[in-house]
């Protein structure tokens, strides 16, 4: 019959793709609910649009011929079951889809309330002109951070200082050199707020012994700015991008500071137990930076606030520092200076430099054979560096002038960013006073790690 023949045709091209789709291999579970969705709104339709037809068809036949009511509901059985299989099939996979949506969401709550764990330290041999070689676990820091909100994080760093242990008499500290807590309003504008470190000069920002190119901390970073330098206090810190290389950083802090125990033997002494302090004054400190594609960074810090314990005498510094990077030269600076008033006599001026330049050695052999294909990413580095301090301040009820000096060559090995070996030869002479290591000639080596 013609109504037939026209019949099957439209029932076959409307079930097609759902026999298509059940033969292919399926695709992911998202885009599959998409299709199925989309098939069955596609299906209603067609089912719709065929009645249509079949009844203007039927309208058209005279009496006593066959109105196709058997082909009619044929086709309404064939669109009923198409259409109850995708239903069924749809159902399932939303299911499954809001199942696993529920597992990833679960996952990743559990993933921002991890504490990350990493650790990091050195273990240097010192061989000094005329005195007794020595081993020095020089330090082992644990790190923890974690980020259990899209804004809220925190940081923690502990050092094991010289194998430290607590109730013998082995020697050295356990010392927590941060631990704050972070609240982010954007990357512009972060509130961080515990022990800080003191943004106070770039050695000082970016301490990480194993990161240092030499071996030994700049003298200026040691006497002038008391590397490892932290403070109790509170702040913000955040960046700014600038077109498409430049890069603004800032933090800025209001700390306890440092007190009224400064000398012509430097700053070391003045930092404060954390939870005290010796006056009711508080001071800021802060650093600014402008950072260009990586290879260039210029940075200007600066501090103020009173120091004696009757707030009277105020204490100021500023630093500037830089680093430029030109292919396979790298240099790196740093001048500190702090001004601090007296209630007579001058007023001690503490102030020093440090200069370095880092030469990328990396010998083509190095990336060949079994070493290159254990470390392909290691690299070899030429090293030297000059150091020098002038601290005018009172010492033993007088006022005196100490300065040092050190000049550093050295060779650093890095079979991969977080494993370096570094052997260093160190001269170095103190005009007076000791203010780091003195008079003093010999070679440094130093395997550096962190994970």
């Amino acid at each position: 019959m013609k109504t037939r023949r026209f019949l099957v045709p439209l029932v076959l091209l409307a079930v097609a793709p759902a026999a298509v789709a059940a033969t292919e291999d399926p695709p992911p579970l998202e885009h599959r609910l998409e299709t199925l969705e989309s098939s069955l709104a596609d299906l209603r339709q067609d089912f719709q649009t065929l009645f249509k037809m079949v009844e203007e068809l039927l309208a058209d036949k005279r009496g006593g011929e066959s109105t196709g009511a058997e082909e009619l509901a044929a086709a309404a059985d064939t669109f009923e079951t198409a259409t109850s299989d995708l239903e069924a099939e749809q159902q399932k996979l939303a299911e499954r889809v809001r199942a696993n949506t529920a597992t990833v969401e679960a996952l990743s709550a559990a993933e921002q309330r991890r504490t990350q764990v990493s650790v990091y330290g050195t273990f240097n041999v010192i061989d000094a002109k005329e005195k007794d070689s020595v081993f020095d676990a020089e330090a082992f820091e644990l790190v923890f951070s974690g980020q259990p909100h899209d804004r809220l994080g925190f940081f923690a760093e502990i050092e094991f200082e010289r194998a430290a242990a607590v109730g013998s008499r082995r020697g050295g500290e356990i010392l927590l050199e941060q631990a704050y807590a972070t609240y982010s309003f954007s990357p512009a504008a972060n509130f961080r707020a515990g022990v800080l470190l003191m943004p106070f000069g770039n050695f000082n920002v970016d301490h990480y012994a194993p990161n240092r190119d030499v071996i030994s901390k700049p003298i200026v970073s040691f006497v002038v700015a008391p590397s490892d330098w932290t403070d109790n206090g509170f702040g913000f810190n955040g960046s700014f991008v600038a077109g498409d290389t430049w890069r603004f950083d800032y933090e800025t802090y209001l700390v306890a500071g440092l007190d009224d125990d400064i000398t012509a033997l430097g700053t070391r002494n003045a930092r404060q137990s954390f939870g005290s302090d010796n006056n009711n004054s508080k001071s800021v400190v802060g650093r600014f930076a402008f950072n260009r594609a990586g290879a260039l960074e210029l940075g200007l810090s600066g501090y103020s606030g009173k120091y004696d314990d009757d707030d009277r005498l105020g204490l100021t510094g500023w630093a500037v520092d830089g680093s430029f990077t030109h292919r396979r030269l790298r240099f790196t600076g740093e001048f500190n200076r702090f001004d601090a008033e007296r209630l007579s006599g001058p007023d001690a001026v503490l102030e020093g430099y440090y200069g370095r330049l880092v030469l990328d050695a990396t010998p083509a052999w190095l990336h060949r054979g079994w070493h290159g294909r254990a470390f392909p990413t290691a690299r070899l580095a030429l090293v030297a560096q000059v150091d020098r301090v002038r601290l005018e301040g009172p010492l033993d009820s007088a006022f005196v002038a100490n300065t040092e000096r050190r000049t550093t060559f050295g060779l650093n090995y890095w079979p991969s960013h977080n494993w370096v070996l570094k052997l260093n030869y160190e001269d170095s002479e103190a005009t007076a006073a000791p203010l780091q290591k003195g008079d003093f000639r010999g070679y440094l080596t130093s395997v550096g790690f962190q994970f």
